[in-house]
């Protein structure tokens, strides 16, 4: 007689697993489900909140039922801790276990959610976990996209036996048909499902004026007004920002549309909001709700030091709890964003104000999400949000069960571009692009299982090169229609008479245009300088000139923004009426003040009357700025001295007198250019082809000149050395094996290896001076360290492969401090001090980085510092670290 869960009859196992859900499942959910039962891979691909987890949880349910294993990968620990909660109320504790570094929690369960490192390093040391392994699910799989850690999805499709069948969950891609189709290449038959249907509806809405309208009407009607827009804009007031939040968040309340996740991408910016919503007395919750709250703040945190508790101002978090607003985001210790992300899952906290990284991957849907900008820092300058970034952001609106529809705010700002934002809109499809690259240990554990020529094989079968290789058959088709241009454009040259004299000739021309570009350059670069220097010197209230090209005017500066110093920016009011934004290439000349007005108080946008005086009174000081202006050229010109010489060298050739050599330059440049592009195009086509496999062989090549691989019964094989670095998994490997294999760390006590770990590991967000460690085996265990990095760095640049050691001595001391018995209270004080920009939480995040590198020495070192390893690990591993999550 057959069970309901018999695997062998896929209907009665589907009805028992649907059993549970309630509701009905949507299309690209049943499809994924007959590929299941079919024995297939799959990739879904599909929106935030649409139901993807459902297909990974079937999955595990199959694996179950027919006696197998099936593990959960996630991008991150906190998703993971996440998942094992769910799947545990799902699938009944003794059912799932949990892996992630920090915690091992029944691994040998027959479901086990893990991190993909956790994975990918089972993989290479050939765990007994494996053998009954059925499936693999990769929740999250886009991060394959990811810089520093996709790599780890790639290696894990690369080298999973392909017996065991994979599931792929995606954001909505619009390449998924190509993921899939290098997935079927590498693993077999692999269904594709793609949905682009979101169970909750997404109303896009732009918040102006007090009011919220839809995206594409507000976009439509400026173009419809563009020549008014600006005016009415500026004539609106708009309120500063503290109220304007309040305003928002009230309108939310009003139009039913809390709980909200408020986006502000700045984790000082989350901070100082919740503080300006608890000043203002905004108050979210109903008594029951406070209560509730607080019972919940309280068990959580009863675990944590007091001393710590006031170090992270514990009572402040758990105030603007009660009052429904939180904060989220990676300053914070994991503890509290873990509270405030269970909290806002029950429907207890209203709003939180969040950066980007709660859109990566954590469940935590809201009815409404706001953006208060379209724009952030990304490093260099403020660039608008991707389509994948709103898109991810977007997506956490809409509870699927509870609300009707999402609904997505853009708040209305003075330089908001409305086309972008509804380009935005109307794309919620994002391209994969792998960022796989071979490093040190993955080369050595793939040499070591599958000899030279299958390894590089291998890395040549990654979606990287996949993706590249479709690209090569156009590009060549490229190069030789380029190249038959070119050549038939010698011919019509050498035809009309040029040959090697013009050649000559031209190349004089392109050497002083090269020259004079450059001179140009410079004199820009010169001018763009003095203009940045001058208005870093200004301050609100300065009336100065502003020099144009055309015309000259003067301006009151009403607000100076510095967070980006090499572009700053000045809100001013001009003699002409207009007030805005000015950036350096606004200026034809640098400011120079002409006076000081006084402005208003407590107002951000002048009214009539104050622009009226403030503009009567520039008015009075043209005078003044018009001389100024004559002289307010910047530095001098710098002249390059091969100018001249190259001027007469052109003038004496024998062609320049040439009547007709006009005609004969401009065929020239048309075969240059030909010539150019052709030879460019081919170098990218043969740079591309096997680009991967040649830097695997370079990394094979370092490998054996270092003595990490050897020849060895006519193969080549790991050393001891290169099982140290197999056995090794972070961005500086290879730099972490040599230490290890020199001795540079030997004689440290615990403390001391964790400081020089953090120096390795463990950065801090800022620049920071670190005065010199007064412990002496320390400082001579941190030099030595130095002069390895910059041995290993030369041997890598002999090789033709980027230096990889990166160090940073700024979290050294707080390392140090911590493993000594350091109170945290001190640590963030003096981390301050020596202007370390160091938050609770990135201190235990570099924790925990250093405690993974730690507790990899202790396994792989030789016994002495094995020994002192762990006992770091142990020290390190207290307090605020040992922050329980699940």
């Amino acid at each position: 007689m057959t069970t309901r869960s018999d695997p062998d009859h896929p209907d009665s196992l589907l009805e028992s697993f649907l059993s549970a859900e309630g509701f009905d499942p949507d299309p690209f959910q049943l499809d994924s489900f007959s590929a299941l039962d079919a024995g297939r891979n799959l990739l879904v691909s599909a929106p935030t909140g649409s139901g993807k987890t459902l297909v990974g949880e079937y999955a595990a349910h199959r694996a179950l039922s027919g006696g197998g294993r099936c593990f959960y990968t996630t991008p991150i620990k906190a998703l993971s801790n996440q998942k094992f909660r769910q799947f545990r109320a799902r699938f009944g504790p003794e059912n799932v276990g949990l892996l992630t570094g920090d915690h091992s929690i029944d691994p040998e369960a027959p479901v086990v959610v893990m991190t993909t490192e956790v994975l990918r390093n089972m993989i290479y040391s050939g765990s007994p976990a494996l053998h009954d392994l059925d499936c693999v699910v990769m929740d999250e799989i886009h991060y394959l996209g990811d810089r520093s850690r996709g790599v780890v999805w790639e290696e894990i499709i690369l080298t999973l036996d392909p017996a065991v069948r994979l599931v792929g969950l995606s954001a909505t891609l619009s390449n998924t048909d190509e993921l899939g189709d290098w997935i079927t290449e590498i693993r077999g038959d692999t269904a594709v499902v793609l949905s682009d249907h979101r169970p909750v509806p997404l109303a896009h809405m732009l918040y102006t004026d007090g009011e919220l309208i839809p995206v594409r009407a507000a976009a439509d009607h400026r173009r419809r007004s563009r020549s008014g827009y600006h005016d009415e804009r500026m004539a609106a007031r708009p309120r500063a920002q503290w109220a304007r939040r309040q305003d928002v968040i009230e309108k939310l309340d009003d139009e039913r549309l809390l709980p909200a996740i408020y986006f502000v991408f700045s984790r000082a910016g989350c901070d100082g909001a919740v503080s300006q919503m608890r000043r203002a007395r905004l108050r979210l919750t109903t008594v029951e709700e406070s209560r509730r709250i607080a019972a919940h703040v309280d068990a959580a945190c009863a675990p944590v030091p007091h001393h710590d508790l006031d170090a992270l101002d514990f009572t402040a978090f758990r105030a603007g709890l009660v009052g429904g607003i939180a904060a989220h985001h990676a300053g914070m210790l994991p503890l509290f964003r873990t509270i405030v992300e269970e909290l806002f899952s029950a429907g207890l906290i209203k709003v939180v104000f969040a950066t980007e990284t709660l859109a990566l991957g954590i469940h935590m849907p809201a009815r409404a999400v706001v953006l208060e900008k379209t724009t952030k820092f990304n490093g260099d300058t403020h660039a608008m949000l991707t389509s994948a970034e709103y898109s991810q952001i977007t997506g956490r609106a809409g509870r699927r069960g509870i609300d009707t529809k999402g609904t997505a705010v853009v708040l209305d700002q003075q330089d908001l571009d409305l086309d972008a934002l509804s380009a935005l809109v109307d794309t919620p499809r994002f391209p994969l692009r792998s960022a796989f690259t071979p490093d040190y240990s993955m080369a050595v554990n793939l040499v070591e299982q599958l000899g030279v020529a299958e390894a590089t094989s291998l890395i040549g079968r990654s979606f990287a090169q996949f993706q590249t290789d479709r690209t090569l058959v156009s590009r060549s088709r490229a190069v030789e229609r380029r190249a038959d241009e070119r050549d038939r454009l010698r011919a019509d040259l050498e035809a009309a008479g040029g040959g090697p004299d013009l050649d000559q000739y031209m190349a004089l021309r392109a050497d002083l245009s090269r020259l004079e570009r450059s001179a140009e350059k410079t004199t820009r670069d010169d001018r763009l300088d003095a203009v940045r220097a001058a208005m870093l010197k200004q301050t609100p209230g300065s009336v100065i000139t502003v020099g144009r090209k055309r015309f000259g005017m003067v301006a009151t500066v009403l607000q100076v923004r510095t967070d980006i110093p090499a572009d700053p920016a000045l809100l001013c009011l001009t003699d002409t009426g207009w007030t805005g934004w000015l950036r350096r290439h606004d200026f034809a000349a640098p400011p120079v003040p002409v006076g000081r007005v006084d402005l208003p108080r407590g107002r951000r946008k002048l009214d009539g009357r104050a622009k009226s005086a403030l503009l009567h009174r520039m008015e009075g000081m043209r005078g003044k700025a018009k001389g100024r202006l004559k002289g307010a050229g910047g530095k001098p010109v710098r002249k390059d001295p091969r100018i001249a010489p190259a001027r007469r060298a052109l003038r004496q050739h024998p062609l320049h007198e040439d009547p007709g050599i006009d005609r004969l330059a401009r065929l020239h440049e048309r075969w240059a250019r030909a010539d150019a592009d052709t030879t460019a195009l081919a170098a990218g086509v043969d740079a591309d082809s096997d680009s991967l496999a040649r830097r695997f062989r370079r990394i094979v090549d370092l490998l054996e000149h270092l003595g990490y691989l050897e020849q060895r019964d006519g193969a080549l094989r790991a050393t001891d050395a290169g099982r140290l670095l197999a056995g090794v998994h972070t961005e500086q490997d290879l730099f972490v094996a040599e230490c290890l294999r020199r001795g540079v760390w030997r004689g440290l006590d615990p403390a001391g290896l964790a400081a020089v770990i953090a120096t390795v590991v463990a950065h801090p967000r800022g620049d920071s001076a670190v005065r010199e460690p007064t412990d002496e085996s320390l400082r001579s265990a941190l030099a030595r360290t130095e002069r390895a990095a910059a041995e290993l760095a030369a041997v890598e640049e002999s090789h033709q492969l980027p230096p990889t050691p990166d160090l940073d001595a700024g979290l050294a001391p707080v390392m140090h401090h911590w493993v000594s018995g350091g109170a945290l209270a001190s640590i963030l004080a003096a981390s301050w001090q020596e202007g370390v920009e160091l938050t609770a939480g990135d201190f235990v995040r570099s924790a925990r980085l250093v405690v993974d590198v730690l507790a990899q020495i202790g396994q792989v070192a030789e016994p002495d510092l094995a020994r002192v390893a762990r006992s770091a690990v142990g020290s390190l591993r207290r307090g605020v670290v040992l922050d329980h999550l699940v």
